[in-house]
């Protein structure tokens, strides 16, 4: 059997577009100064020809502690494949959800793959959000595109063996998309040995634990014939580090997930469960694989001369190993495996420049610029080492710069160029087409499985070393000093000329009700000039048709102004703002993404709001919001004229409550806010007392009090998962059914991702539980809306995902909302 996919095989011609993303990938993980005991590892690595793949369904899947043992103590290439980015998450750092949520949650993995050593990799399967079994997800995702992106990164990373975080057969004990990422792998497992032509791992192995045993005491019983026990706190006299607490920083990344680890002592054991491939003879993954250069044909001189190199280091001057390596790297040039010359030239590249000491940057006078506008950028060098280094050549956009310039120990080179902006505007490859539920989608098919695009601008130096050539290639980046951060390093950006914004992404009006939207222009180049329009649904009316826009220096924003009248009916539609300059139509909206942890991103969509007539009655006038995870419900409740107060939960009292129509507790605020574990009384004595308080959705995971409301109630992890799920309204002549505004089931149609999620499964009798629903072949669930009187006011437990809905613009889940939070 021989398969049919995008693979690469050692004698297929790479597009040019794809080496100088892995170039770019490699020395953006590869480049900045390294310390001597950091070098001596590399040259170690050097000397190792193993591979090792994880794989998993979304970001935090993967153990951090595997990926660390496999690259900084075996040694081995070590590599994690998502199956996604993680959009369909929640965000523990700020509001951003879905698309711009997973370009925070890949900034994240790369920051845990800088710490760990290991490369990160995609497919482009879309995080849709909580699955209940792998059937489902494989439903949603493209399964043969999942499968053939996922053979093709294995064809392409060569792993000797992969390493599943989950397994094939825990259907419906687990996250759907969890399962279904075990079952691709071993389905491409079995269909690469099917094929004589292509590239085959030598094993396959679950990465297992008590968890999927359900107990410690079944697990210690379990026959564990076939499995793997490591020890993975080894320690590493070079870093001064144990592997624990390389993997807990690597995990730490994870900060929208709320994923901070501190480092275990003791022993950490892990356990590899033989799924597929050879049977092992002893405790040891890479048994009977050859991981020396013996295993490449003419290799075995070159893993003796890397040996003198080692055992050579002078830890004191690093640049002593340079001549060697040169050496080492002539002589890997002559190999003829593809594979494995491309791979080891890199890293030896790699380490002739840290032994040289060298500094090395490529900036811009701008952090961002569009196309045609002046750009100024400047080359940095400084070599460290008093060997012979030149520059001989300096290239970018196909423009070469002959220089043959000697580079003196600890003398800068700089040199500035001027250009003019070209390329193609800076966005994600699988974010630049619209996708489908399950799957993105690009015509760029040469980067798929790549963790981000290519820079715009690449720089390829030509050095000579002691008389050797070496090319590097140097993305292009803007550095600033931030007065607390110190200096910033982001990368350039080609954006849009002019970025526009309406004021909400979500405009509700009355039914024949007439308001002035906003519509905000950006001008991100030297100047911008145009017509701005604003496209309407049918039935609106609009005023003005068109307004001129003249707007002078980089960055400034002006706001312009349409009256826009409803129709007499409920509708559904959107605005979509147009700017019409002399050479260009604008249609593009925004939006930044800066956090200190990560680089800060930059998330080019079209520009549009969603407008909603409908009837709302809100019955209600000012609320307090208390903060919890984060999410963008208090601008949903501004937008249709509540005033909305933000209060941090250790600043509460009942004097600073009382005012208030209702208070809301923000999604998940029992799960962080640690004040909540004593101020939860003063939430009481405002209910009991009068107040309407409305308690959203939380965890069972780190909740910082059992205490989530003044009656008992036990969450579960029972969730609805089917947006579109049947909900039978049990109580329909509950007065908060009917009270301002009357519900029924229709509004629970155009509900988005989900119903609702950790619904309580057990209260005290005071609660009255509403709604009943339940995901296919599931029994019902009668926890996702609670209400009980207390004392002269009124309590409101909910697990509806009202976070997901406002700022979608459900009509219905608007409706419902104001009930819960109206005054009785």
């Amino acid at each position: 059997m021989k398969l049919r996919s995008c693979f690469i095989s050692s004698q297929t011609r790479l597009p040019k577009s794809f080496i100088l993303l892995l170039l770019l990938l490699f020395w953006l993980n590869l480049l900045g100064a390294q310390s001597s005991s950091e070098i001596y590892k590399q040259l170690k690595k050097l000397n190792l020809l193993g591979s090792v793949l994880y794989l998993a369904a979304h970001p935090d899947d993967e153990n951090t502690r595997v990926i660390s043992y496999f690259s900084n103590h075996v040694l081995a290439r070590t590599a994690y494949l998502s199956m996604t980015r993680g959009d369909g998450g929640q965000n523990l750092i700020g509001a951003e959800l879905q698309e711009a949520l997973g370009l925070i949650r890949t900034q994240e993995l790369l920051a845990a793959r800088k710490i760990d050593g290991g490369m990160q990799f995609f497919t482009m399967a879309n995080d849709f959000g909580y699955s209940k079994n792998p059937e489902e997800t494989l439903s949603i995702w493209d399964k043969d595109q999942v499968l053939m992106q996922t053979i093709a990164c294995i064809q392409k990373f060569k792993p000797d063996i992969i390493i599943n975080r989950f397994n094939s057969d825990s259907s419906g004990r687990t996250h759907g998309h969890h399962t279904a990422s075990a079952m691709i792998s071993e389905w491409a497992f079995e269909q690469l040995h099917a094929d004589p032509t292509a590239w085959h791992p030598k094993r396959l192995f679950h990465n297992t634990s008590w968890y999927f045993y359900g107990t410690r005491e079944n697990f210690e019983k379990a026959n564990k014939q076939g499995m793997l026990a490591i020890d993975m706190s080894v320690f590493d006299p070079l870093s001064g580090q144990t592997n624990s607490e390389i993997a807990a920083l690597s995990r730490s990344q994870h900060k929208s997930q709320g994923f901070g680890s501190a480092a275990a002592l003791g022993k950490r054991m892990e356990y590899l469960k033989l799924v597929k491939g050879k049977e092992l003879t002893r405790n040891d993954p890479f048994d009977c694989i050859d991981t020396q250069w013996t295993r490449v044909k003419g290799g075995a001189p070159i893993g003796k001369a890397i040996e003198k190199i080692i055992d050579d280091f002078d830890f004191s001057a690093p640049y002593k190993s340079v001549v060697p390596l040169l050496e080492v790297k002539s002589m890997i040039t002559e190999l003829k495996d593809d594979h494995w010359k491309s791979i080891k030239i890199e890293e030896v590249d790699s380490l002739i420049l840290n032994c040289l000491g060298m500094d090395l940057q490529f900036n811009a006078n701008m952090p961002y610029g569009v196309l045609g506008e002046d750009l100024q950028i400047k080359v940095l060098i400084n070599n460290h080492s008093p060997l012979n280094v030149s520059l001989k050549q300096i290239k970018y956009e196909d423009k070469l710069h002959d220089l043959n310039q000697p580079l003196q120990a600890n003398v800068l080179f700089n040199k500035n160029f001027n250009t003019k902006v070209s390329g193609a505007i800076s966005s994600p490859y699988w974010l630049i087409q619209k996708g489908s539920q399950g799957m993105y989608t690009t015509e760029k098919t040469e980067w798929i499985g790549a963790a981000k695009s290519p820079a715009p601008y690449l720089a390829e130096l030509s050095f000579s070393i002691e008389g050797k050539k070496l090319k590097i290639g140097l993305p292009l980046q803007y550095r600033r000093t931030d007065p607390v951060r110190g200096e910033v390093v982001t990368p350039f950006h080609i954006l849009p000329q002019a970025g526009l914004e309406l004021e909400a992404p979500v405009i509700l009006f009355a039914p024949n009700q007439s308001q002035k939207v906003k519509v905000s222009v950006k001008n991100l180049g030297p100047s911008l000039s145009g017509t701005l329009k604003l496209e309407t649904p049918k039935s609106w009316e609009l005023s003005p048709k068109s307004i001129q826009v003249d707007i002078t220096s980089k960055g400034n924003q002006s706001d312009f102004y349409f009256n826009i009248k409803a129709p007499l009916e409920a509708a559904v539609g959107y605005l979509k703002p147009i700017l019409q300059t002399p050479t260009t139509k604008i249609q593009a909206s925004l939006r930044e993404i800066a956090y200190n942890h990560i680089p800060k991103q930059y998330l080019v969509s079209p520009a549009q709001s969603k407008v909603v007539a409908l009837n709302l009655k809100k019955g209600v006038e000012k609320v307090a919001y208390i903060e919890g995870a984060g999410d963008n419900i208090p601008q949903s409740l501004s937008a249709v004229g509540v005033d909305v107060e933000i209060l941090k939960a250790k600043d509460i009292t009942l004097k600073k409550l009382n005012p208030f129509d209702a208070v809301i507790t923000g999604i998940r605020a029992f799960n962080i806010e640690e004040s909540l574990a004593y101020k939860n009384k003063i939430l009481w004595e405002y209910a009991s007392t009068g107040g309407n308080l409305l308690i959203q959705y939380n965890t069972t995971r780190r909740l910082k009090t059992k205490q989530l409301a003044p009656l008992s109630l036990n969450l579960s992890r029972d969730r609805v998962s089917d947006e579109s799920a049947y909900v039978q309204i049990i109580n329909p002549k509950h007065p908060i059914l009917s009270h301002p505004n009357n519900i029924t089931a229709q509004d629970f149609d155009g509900w988005v991702q989900e119903r609702g999620l950790y619904f309580p499964n057990q209260w005290d009798e005071q609660f009255i539980p509403l709604l009943q629903m339940n995901d296919t072949g599931e029994s019902p669930k009668k926890g996702a809306l609670l209400v009980a009187n207390y004392g002269k006011g009124r309590v409101v437990y909910t697990g509806l995902s009202f976070f997901r809905q406002l700022p979608a613009g459900v009509p219905g889940a608007y409706r419902l909302f104001f009930n819960l939070i109206a005054r009785p």
